[in-house]
């Protein structure tokens, strides 16, 4: 899971995907913007088959955060 978020974020942020850990800032370290989010959000939903409200994006700040977010809604 953690390998196939981080291409995700290398795609549309242009940061190589060894250059992501856990702990990159989305906003900060890889330089996405609220809409990237959100376009980025829509591709993780697409690739397992999930929704993740929009209420849970604002909790959205770091790769930790969306593997979080993505393992929290995959239970569900």
């Amino acid at each position: 899971m953690e390998e196939k978020v981080i291409k995700i974020l290398s795609d549309v942020s242009g940061v190589p995907c060894d250059q992501i850990g856990l702990d990159s800032r989305l906003l900060g370290n890889l330089g996405i913007s609220s809409f990237d989010l959100a376009d980025t959000v829509v591709m993780v939903e697409a690739e397992y088959g999930i929704h993740i409200p929009d209420e849970r994006f604002r909790e959205l700040e770091t790769v930790a955060d969306i593997l979080r977010v993505l393992g929290e809604e995959s239970a569900e």
